[in-house]
Formats: C-alpha cells, structure tokens, sequence
C-alpha cells in the first residue's frame, strides 16, 4: 500500500453494524507502511456534492485510467478517516501526477495551511 494507491475499502457505517465497498485513495506516507493503520481520502460516485474542496474526476480526464474507477467521481479532500489496512479489499489503480497536485492543493486550503 503506497501514498497515491487507490482501494477499494469496507467502509463501516457509524453504527457499525454494516459496512458498503467505497473507493478511497491512500494518503498514508510510504514511509509509514509497516504501520496497521492508514490515512485515506474519500472518493464518491455522487457528482452531485459540492463541497468547495471536492475535487471532480470525470471519466475524460487524462489520468482516470489510472485510477481503476468505473465512473465520474469525486475526491472529498474534506473526508480524510483512518482506517484499519485490514478493511482495504482491492488495489484499483492510483492517482496520477496532476490529481496528486490538486489533492495537495486542496489539503492546504481545507486547513488553511497557506
């Protein structure tokens, strides 16, 4: 599991008597792999959201065959969760180097580190 990996997790639901398969992309760094536990960003099919950190990943953009997904998405930078490495089901791809860039872009404005 690398930073920039896209999974397909078991995401529980608060109450935690369920859990649905959602894609999410790790933003765990590499260098903390041997943990059990890793960071991860939300990614939804739901284009309908409109958070103004939402990132949309439409199905044309140059880098979605990367990614693995089967449908316009959306990063929710602003649904960042850690999740035990157990609960990520499948690798589908990755984030290329222009959606890395927005991410990152992102984060800084969410927490208004700039």
């Amino acid at each position: 599991m690398n930073k920039w990996d896209i999974f397909l997790l078991a995401y529980p639901f608060t109450d935690l008597t369920q859990t649905k398969a959602r894609p999410a992309v790790v933003m765990s760094p590499n260098s903390a792999s041997a943990g059990e536990d890793a960071v991860f960003i939300a990614i939804t099919g739901n284009t309908e959201c409109n958070s103004p950190h939402d990132i949309m990943f439409p199905r044309n953009h140059p880098e979605y065959k990367l990614s693995g997904l089967l449908c316009d998405s959306v990063i929710k930078v602003d649904k960042i969760f850690t999740l035990h490495k157990s609960l990520a089901k499948k690798k589908l791809g990755k984030l290329g180097p222009m959606l890395q860039a927005k991410v990152k872009e992102q984060i800084i404005r969410f927490f208004e580190l700039d």
